[in-house]
């Protein structure tokens, strides 16, 4: 939880199924007898009725032989990997005779509720970039997503907490750390040990040049006193170290109680630096790397 002068505690068809009977004949001809005539027609009769009865049996077999096509059977079945997601764990569906997807090519999708909706283009996303989208909870934590977009693949990703000690002597004791990670590397996802980053991590991942990472993100937070009760002052950074000092970060931070961003490390006239989102109870900046560090000032959220 947050603290007076101190640091904030952890948060963050079917296909339907057809009635295919069998499509059998039943073609029983039924031949009346007939009550005169006399032997050589009654002989008649029953020669007739053995050869029909013959070419009954014949079409039986033949249409045994070759049966009409189940239209439910001849459809390829569609394997899935996984349950649909709303915010589950997914992969996409795929037909047993399609290529595996390659990695790079899509984002595993991971658990959780992102903390907004994305935006359709951008760093991150559609351009090498990281956009990153924090919310605060009660606790003074933040539920953070972070999209990465860099310019070539890697096998290393270096991740590590945001010197949030650069914002001022207030966050000089803050022990940020990232919890709760979950993280997707093009088409897979990879465990973090313990789930936890709270120092400078090498993790090694496929080789990709596309990642996702969900987690909780505390003790980055102190109380604002003397000020409206409930005041707070937190400092957010990327935890991806994108490996270009100018490569763009967007910060997103949403929620109804966000007041505004500070960037403390550009110059002074420039640091009351965020905008409200149109329509959406958020504000957004757009960093290089190097400078992307921003503290929210905001109130916390009720429990």
């Amino acid at each position: 939880m947050a603290k007076h002068a101190g640091v904030g505690g952890p948060t963050f068809p079917p296909t339907p199924i057809r009635d295919h009977s069998a499509r059998t004949s039943s073609n029983r001809p039924k031949h009346a007898a007939s009550g005169g005539g006399g032997i050589p027609r009654v002989v008649g009769v029953a020669v007739l009725a053995v050869v029909a009865g013959l070419a009954a049996a014949t079409f039986v077999i033949i249409s045994g032989l070759n049966p009409l096509p189940d239209r439910a059977a001849a459809e390829a079945p569609v394997a899935s990997a996984g349950p649909a997601e709303t915010g589950s764990t997914t992969a996409a569906t795929q037909s047993p005779t399609s290529a595996p997807a390659t990695v790079g090519s899509v984002l595993a999708r991971l658990t959780g509720r992102p903390p907004a909706a994305l935006p359709q283009a951008g760093p991150g996303l559609t351009q090498p970039g990281i956009l990153l989208i924090a919310s605060p909870a009660s606790d003074g934590s933040f539920d953070v997503l972070e999209r990465i977009r860099l310019t070539s693949p890697v096998t290393v990703l270096t991740l590590r907490p945001a010197p949030v000690a650069r914002a001022g002597h207030q966050f000089g004791s803050a022990s940020a750390a990232a919890t709760e990670i979950q993280i997707g590397a093009g088409a897979e996802t990879v465990a973090v040990p313990g789930a936890k980053i709270d120092g400078s991590t090498n993790l090694p991942v496929p080789a990709s040049d596309q990642f996702e990472l969900r987690y909780r993100l505390t003790d980055v937070t102190v109380r604002s006193t003397p000020s409206t009760a409930g005041r707070a002052l937190a400092v957010i950074g990327p935890l991806t170290d994108g490996g270009d000092d100018d490569l763009p970060v967007l910060f997103v931070v949403t929620g109804d109680t966000i007041l505004g961003l500070y960037c403390p490390l550009l110059p002074l006239t420039q640091q009351s630096c965020g905008s409200r989102v149109q329509d959406e109870p958020s504000v957004e900046r757009e960093l290089p790397w190097r400078l992307a560090l921003t503290s929210v000032q905001f109130n916390l959220p009720p429990a």
